[in-house]
């Protein structure tokens, strides 16, 4: 993401809020273990008391720094989308704004941190999974099962067809631009495994 705050958490209070924007840019310039409770309350501009009241643990604080980050990556017009574009069109704009937003300097130095620490720290892997893939299957997967209800795809299991279409899109290139070896022309990259996993997807569930 970029270096303004992600889009508002409409759950969150301003001071709730407050703490995920703070805590998200102490993960990212002081890693997992560095940033403490202590400076997230000062950036947050809020007592270390405040943050405890509404976040029990780093741990917990992190899992809200991912979800703000993946709010980012679905489209904020998805209904106008579906209503006015054919299935595939459908799938292949929130997938290339998925894949955009994973390759994200922000949402790539997450995503490290998480697995840096996941096996010192089972409850910091715990809280990514909870608030980022499996999040992201959550808010997806009934997009295609609407599809798939309009007779667009034979999906019976929507969030297993999204675990598929995820997996589709990433690799080999998230992999490759996790590792710090992206392609030279990253857009066109990003294009051209859109347009494949589409093309597999649709092959799979005609």
């Amino acid at each position: 993401m970029s270096e303004a705050s992600p889009i508002a958490d409409k759950t969150l209070d301003e001071k709730a809020q407050a703490i995920v924007d703070a805590a998200r840019k102490m993960f990212l310039s002081r890693g997992f273990d560095a940033a403490s409770m202590d400076q997230i309350a000062l950036t947050a501009g809020v007592s270390k008391r405040t943050v405890y009241n509404r976040f029990r643990s780093k741990e917990e604080l992190f899992g809200a720094a991912i979800t703000a980050t993946c709010k980012n990556l679905l489209p904020v017009n998805v209904s106008d989308i579906e209503a006015n574009l054919p299935a595939d069109d459908v799938v292949r704009e929130v997938a290339t704004q998925f894949l955009r937003g994973v390759m994200e300097p922000e949402a790539l130095s997450l995503r490290r941190i998480a697995a840096f620490e996941a096996e010192r720290t089972p409850a910091l892997g715990k809280a990514y999974l909870e608030h980022g893939p499996y999040w992201m299957v959550k808010m997806c997967s009934p997009i295609l099962a609407r599809l798939a209800a309009r007779g667009a795809y034979n999906i019976k299991n929507a969030e297993e067809a999204i675990w598929l279409l995820g997996a589709l899109l990433t690799e080999p290139l998230y992999t490759r631009v996790l590792m710090g070896d992206p392609p030279a022309d990253l857009d066109a990259a990003i294009i051209a495994q859109v347009d494949r996993a589409v093309w597999a997807f649709k092959k799979i569930y005609a």
